[in-house]
């Protein structure tokens, strides 16, 4: 099943991430991710650390998060990168930022904000798009139970979205 909307600038779309994932994406897309900024919230449940290798390659670890000024292709092709259960902000231009919840340990999670969901559930919706906002990234991806995809070009949303009604 897939869910997509649109959440003031951001047009997202989820899937079962057994039908689509963050290896799907990235092989799929480098070029929402390449010569971008990104900022690792969660690998794995948990912090991306950087090792001694990673951070003579550029990578900065900060207030529990990994960033990476200007991600390569190299950088990208690293299977450590990224796993299951992960959080990542893409920007196009270099930020940082104090914190972000983890969202992507939820069992479940989604961005939708429909009535129908459990009041609890609905509120970890309501502050994870109150911290998309207050950060403001372009993209987002969380891989967890689902992969969920946020950016603010239209552009970007139909082409995963047209990717992943292929794959159900």
């Amino acid at each position: 099943m897939i869910a997509s909307g649109k959440y003031n600038e951001y047009y997202w779309i989820e899937i079962l991430s057994k039908h689509y994932n963050m290896n799907s994406l990235i092989s799929e897309f480098p070029e929402f991710i390449i010569d971008k900024c990104l900022s690792v919230i969660s690998f794995d449940c948990d912090s991306f650390l950087p090792t001694e290798s990673e951070l003579k390659r550029g990578w900065i670890y900060e207030n529990e998060i990994a960033y990476f000024d200007k991600m390569t292709e190299f950088e990208l092709s690293q299977n450590s990168l990224f796993d299951i259960y992960d959080q990542w902000l893409i920007f196009d231009n270099k930020q940082r930022f104090k914190t972000m919840e983890i969202f992507v340990n939820y069992g479940g999670f989604s961005t939708e904000l429909s009535e129908y969901r459990k009041e609890l559930k609905l509120a970890d919706t309501k502050r994870f798009w109150n911290q998309i906002e207050e950060i403001n990234p372009n993209r987002f991806i969380l891989n967890g139970d689902k992969l969920i995809f946020g950016t603010n070009k239209q552009s970007e949303f139909e082409k995963v979205k047209a990717s992943c009604q292929q794959r159900v």
